[in-house]
């Protein structure tokens, strides 16, 4: 939820901090012995190497027909493994050779730009490990099965794939609702926009419309790119339903009317993010069009985690922190995230402290959603690739703070006293 209320913290300063606090402590999975001759040299690529294939199960798909995704999206159809060219650890490929029906010769393909592989029902990733120059080959089958396992003993599970014709079927169904809605607001003159990825419906005049629209696209490459999505990957449930209302008394009277919620507290926005992955924001533009921006892609960046990976709740720091964060990327003309994290700072050099609150409470004081955007913004700038791997391993079912030791190689206590650093407060504690 977004409130008025809204940073800027010595970015380069935190960025600096932790890496030179990451040289210091190596992580836990770099510590770990692993079967393979050749070590990862950071805590990424000790991820990649969890799932990957030995040289036996390597072996085992030469003569095999694959299809082989390569990085400028083209893909070798039907085409037979015929060779895999490692270094001294055979588990781990420099290339691979193919071969098409009917082809005189085979063609090599090498391991920077190889992607996915298919063999059978089988799919494999390529984890390219830069430090060791080779690519590890990740049963991607096998992985999905032991996180799901993982996810079953908490009573969360993967979304599933929807097909297509399916897709469609829930636009229709969102579609239906939002003719009720227009029948409740029959004096609204409510008119529906459609994008690849968005319902939006509103009583806004046309000519406002637009740019919330390009936002909210530019809002949903983001975190595809940020999350490791291909371009154009459609996460959600159908599409994500904004109904967005120029007055508050509207926005009021529509959560009272088709959510039975009398009190939403200085709200201008809220995401319903429903157990079965359908996602309604309403939210109202106030006198404020560039907070109202602000405001309408964070509570839709909440529908975007909800959706991403799996049921599995993200602690709310984590959740609106992302929010923030994107927000103040895909509207910098607002300045209320940046006036949050100043407010933050400015709180915790009197109390040097978060008082055992922010890192587990279920919601944040105004203030805090400074820290949350903070701390996340400057974890993805130290290193976007551990930072994935910090939100996957929660997703997968891993508490935050053992994905957080897992990516980083830190401790709650030692990331507190990172961002600390960067506020002028070196004994920062949680």
């Amino acid at each position: 939820m977004m409130v008025p209320r809204p940073v800027s913290v010595l970015a380069h300063t935190f960025v600096l901090a932790l890496s030179l606090f990451l040289c210091g402590h190596p992580a836990a999975a770099q510590k770990r012995a692993t079967r393979f001759s050749a070590k990862p040299s950071n805590t990424v690529e000790a991820a990649a190497l969890e799932f990957a294939l030995s040289a036996d199960e390597l072996n085992e798909l030469i003569g095999k027909k694959a299809n082989v995704l390569t990085s400028n999206g083209k893909e070798e159809s039907n085409v037979e493994i015929t060779r895999f060219y490692t270094g001294r650890d055979e588990s781990q490929i420099k290339s691979m050779e193919v071969k098409a029906e009917n082809a005189t010769r085979g063609k090599r393909l090498f391991a920077p730009r190889l992607v996915e592989m298919k063999v059978d029902d089988k799919t494999y990733q390529f984890q390219y490990l830069p430090s060791l120059k080779s690519a590890a080959v990740e049963d991607l089958t096998r992985k999905n099965a032991a996180i799901s396992e993982k996810l079953r003993s908490s009573n969360e599970e993967f979304w599933e794939e929807i097909p297509e014709d399916e897709q469609l079927k829930y636009v229709d169904e969102y579609k239906e609702f939002l003719k009720k809605v227009g029948q409740h607001f029959a004096g609204f003159n409510m008119q529906l926009y459609e994008t690849k990825y968005f319902l939006f419906y509103t009583d806004m005049p046309a000519k406002q419309v637009a740019p919330y629209l390009v936002k909210l696209d530019k809002m949903n490459e983001m975190l595809g790119q940020s999350f490791g999505f291909k371009p154009g990957h459609n996460i959600w449930r159908g599409k994500a339903v904004v109904v967005a209302f120029l007055a508050k008394q509207a926005f009021l009277e529509f959560e009272q009317e088709f959510y039975k919620r009398t009190e939403t507290g200085n709200a201008i926005g809220l995401c319903h993010s429903h157990g079965n992955g359908k996602v309604i924001v309403s939210c109202y533009r106030g006198n404020d069009p560039n907070f109202f921006a602000a405001v309408l892609v964070h509570e839709t960046a909440h529908g975007y985690i909800h959706r991403y990976k799996s049921t599995v709740p993200i602690p709310t720091w984590i959740n609106e922190g992302i929010a923030d964060w994107i927000a103040m990327m895909v509207v910098p003309s607002s300045k209320e995230v940046r006036f949050r994290q100043t407010e933050a700072a400015a709180r915790l050099r009197q109390t040097h402290t978060f008082g055992g609150q922010f890192f587990n409470n279920d919601r944040l004081d105004g203030w805090q959603y400074g820290s949350a955007s903070a701390i996340i913004q400057l974890m993805l700038k130290a290193s976007p690739e551990q930072f994935k791997l910090f939100f996957n391993g929660i997703k997968e079912g891993l508490t935050w703070q053992d994905s957080l030791q897992r990516a980083y190689g830190l401790t709650v206590e030692q990331l507190s006293q990172v961002y600390g650093q960067t506020i002028g407060i070196p004994r920062l504690t949680p």
